[in-house]
This record gives structure tokens, C-alpha cells and sequence, in this order.
């Protein structure tokens, strides 16, 4: 797969989704934060940014031949386990490989302004392995950059296959982006993340996996 030329396609394309959506800095560079910050989101219409980029990927998977998009009609149901946000619309990706897995685009509100929340899922059902931003309120914003740059690499995770999503069936989930993981509900009595990841990558896990190879 043309990594570089993947991305340049998605950028090409960001430039038409996210005309509307104009990216911005850091509120807070020095790490200053107002009381009065917390709990609140004085402009929850600029993280329609991450649809605007989960758009611009839909387009440029479609345009390359990688995948077919289609709405999802119950995006509720469209998850193996429903996310911590509820969410009104969904666009499943299936891979013209048929082997791949699917990738699902969900997306949530803050403050009911539609769009606003990007949830990112594998499968399908879909495990659910990102949902951005993680919180809202305006204390914590740290600017655009860092929730595009996310968004990007859970999707080419996703699409050249480094990606692992571990399920104990018990609230325990792994999330593994290449050489990143992140952990919820894994305790100190399970056993080590990187044991864990590498059975799943062997096929041999006693855990519910989703994982695939690339779409290309």
C-alpha cells in the first residue's frame, strides 16, 4: 500500500470536507486553565472538524478503490459493545478485501450540536476504539492538531492492518495502533498488555479479537 500517497489523497480531499471546519491552536499553551472552564464548551460547532476529516478519508478509501461506504441504518446497533456516547449516525467502510476489516465512522453531539463527536470503530459489529474528543468541556482543549492527528492514525491502523482490539468480556479492552496501546479496565491480576497482544496477533488469544490484515 502507498502510505504517503494514501494520506496525500485524504489531504486532497480534507481540503474540500474541511473548508468550513478551520483548525485552531492550543487555548492553553502554558497549561493555564479558568476554573470556570470545566464542564462547559462555549463552541462545540468547531469539533465538526472531525467529521470533516473522517469524510475526507471516506472519500479518498472510495476513490481509491479501497473500500464501498454505505450508511449505516441503526448506528445504535451498529456496535459490539454501545460507546460511552450516543450516537445518531454511522458510515460503515467495507474493504474491497474480503478479509479486511471494516472500519465505521459514528458520529455523537456535545451540547446537541449534531457531529461534533467522531467515533471510531472496527469491525461489525464494530469494537469501538476511539471516541474524540474524550471530553469535551473547554479545559480540556488542547486545539485541533492532536485529534486529527489521532483520527489519522486509528484509520491507517485500521487500514494496513496493525490494529488490535482485545475484548475480556468482562469491561476489559485493549486497543493496540501498530506499536501503541491503550488499556480500560485492565487490572493489575490480568495478564501484561504485550502478552496479551502478541497471542492475539498469533491467533491464539482466549480473548474476543478483531483484527485483519491491510485492504491492500
Amino acid at each position: 500500500m502507498d502510505r504517503a500517497g494514501l494520506c496525500r489523497a485524504v489531504d486532497e480531499a480534507f481540503a474540500i470536507t474541511g473548508a468550513d471546519t478551520p483548525p485552531w491552536p492550543d487555548p492553553h499553551p502554558d497549561g493555564d486553565v479558568r476554573d470556570e472552564e470545566y464542564s462547559r464548551c462555549l463552541e462545540p460547532g468547531k469539533y465538526r472538524i472531525l467529521a470533516a476529516r473522517a469524510e475526507a478519508w471516506t472519500r479518498a478509501l472510495s476513490a481509491l478503490g479501497l473500500a464501498e461506504a454505505e450508511p449505516v441504518a441503526d448506528p445504535a446497533s451498529a456496535w459490539r459493545r454501545a460507546p460511552d456516547v450516543a450516537v445518531s449516525g454511522a458510515v460503515l467502510l467495507r474493504p474491497v478485501h474480503a478479509e479486511a476489516v471494516p472500519l465505521v465512522f459514528g458520529y455523537s453531539a456535545i451540547d446537541d450540536v449534531p457531529r461534533t463527536v467522531l467515533v471510531l470503530g472496527a469491525g461489525q459489529p464494530a469494537a469501538t476504539l476511539q471516541v474524540l474528543p474524550d471530553c469535551g468541556c473547554d479545559a480540556c482543549d488542547d486545539g485541533s492538531a492532536g485529534l486529527l492527528e489521532m483520527t489519522d492514525d486509528i484509520v491507517l491502523a485500521v487500514v494496513t492492518g496493525s490494529f488490535v482490539h482485545v475484548d475480556d468480556g468482562r469491561g476489559g479492552e485493549i486497543v493496540a495502533t501498530g506499536d501503541s496501546w491503550s488499556a480500560s479496565n485492565w487490572g493489575t491480576s490480568a495478564p501484561p498488555v504485550e502478552k496479551v497482544l502478541a497471542e492475539a496477533r498469533d491467533g491464539r488469544s482466549p480473548y474476543r479479537v478483531v483484527t485483519g490484515p491491510a485492504w491492500a
